[in-house]
């Protein structure tokens, strides 16, 4: 399983960094920043590749998933 390749330009990641008050800012804060950039960014990938689901499939999926668990663990 390959993990795609990211488009996150570096003048996003400069912006974010930026975003953040100077006083508040820790190594911390920025790595969980970019961490959600990064997964944001993997979202819409997934969206424009057709790996996303509607609202109505999620939930036909979960309600399969509850009535399997159901009839298991009653």
């Amino acid at each position: 399983m390959s993990i795609p390749k990211e488009d996150i330009k570096l003048e996003k990641i400069v912006k974010l960094l930026e975003k953040n008050p100077e006083e508040n800012k820790t190594l911390y804060d920025n790595i969980y920043n970019l961490y959600v950039l990064i997964g944001i960014a993997k979202g819409v990938d997934d969206i424009r590749n057709g790996r996303g689901m509607t609202l109505e499939e999620f939930n036909k999926e979960r309600e399969e998933l509850y009535e399997r668990y159901s009839r298991s663990f009653g």
